[in-house]
């Protein structure tokens, strides 16, 4: 998510190993706190969709090792749990839940045009509907990891993150952004193929991780999460003609509880 003043001239989708690589740091600085020495990006977000399942479960990985961890020394579920949440939000700089809360607040009043609603996503003030969606989200999170053992934890994990961030790729597909110059715009606009490979690539990897946990749940989280991805996709640009970087922010933490919540409803305690 690069504005065209901070990244090169496009040079076309990657073609080679080296420039998919080169594709992965980029996002990987973008979407996480880690600044890698990649230079000027080179691509927008929408030529390069395929990493970010891989992204997801960077993120995923390092935060199911801090659960592994902590469960492995016999610490209890909900501190693990709290922690490994914590891990993903400092990695993360807390990017999604800050377009969560900001949605929130956007679309949580009844009755406002939407230009009010954008008005209001700009302020950097969270409101009583973002203060809650924060609370719950992180509550909803703790409550599904704090069942699992380390290692269950960890393929969990790295199973949320991975699909719910290709599942970012859906709305950049079927609608446009709201502003010309925001955050949302920046991306450029993905092909059919790229998005759907995206997708395909972080169900698969979800479903491999979880088969051992059982085949119904390694089917069903991940399809709930892509479903709860576009169900908020859908909603959110019925109300404001389209999506902006927030509420991109907002589909990727509703696709990753989708996908804890029926982990945890469906693997065995």
């Amino acid at each position: 998510m690069t504005s065209p003043n901070e990244y090169q001239a496009p040079t076309g989708r990657p073609t080679s190993f080296d420039e998919w690589l080169q594709a992965f740091k980029e996002q990987v600085s973008f979407f996480t706190g880690l600044k890698l020495d990649v230079g000027l990006p080179r691509w927008q977000l929408a030529e390069v969709l395929p990493v970010l399942p891989f992204v997801g479960a960077g993120v995923g990985l390092a935060a199911g090792l801090v659960f592994a961890v902590v469960r492995g020394v016999a610490g209890p579920g909900w501190l693990a749990a709290v922690l490994a949440v914590g891990a993903a939000v400092l990695i993360t700089r807390a990017l999604h839940e800050d377009g969560l809360a900001d949605t929130a607040d956007g679309l949580g009043p009844h009755g406002l045009e939407p230009s009010r609603r954008l008005e209001i996503m700009r302020d950097s003030r969270n409101g009583t509907f973002g203060v809650l969606a924060i609370a719950l989200s992180v509550l909803i999170k703790v409550a599904c990891l704090a069942q699992f053992g380390g290692a269950t934890g960890l393929v969990v994990l790295i199973g949320a993150h991975a699909v719910s961030r290709a599942a970012l790729a859906y709305p950049l597909l079927a609608f446009s952004p709201v502003h010309d110059n925001g955050l949302g715009a920046r991306v450029g606009k993905p092909s059919d193929n790229d998005v759907w490979i995206a997708i395909g690539i972080g169900v698969v990897l979800a479903f491999l991780l979880l088969l051992g946990k059982g085949f119904f749940v390694a089917l069903l989280a991940p399809v709930a999460a892509v479903a709860a991805a576009w169900g908020a996709a859908h909603w959110i640009a019925k109300r404001l003609g389209g999506y902006t970087g927030d509420t991109l922010g907002a589909v990727q933490q509703t696709a990753e509880i989708a996908f804890l919540v029926v982990a945890a409803l469906l693997i065995a305690r």
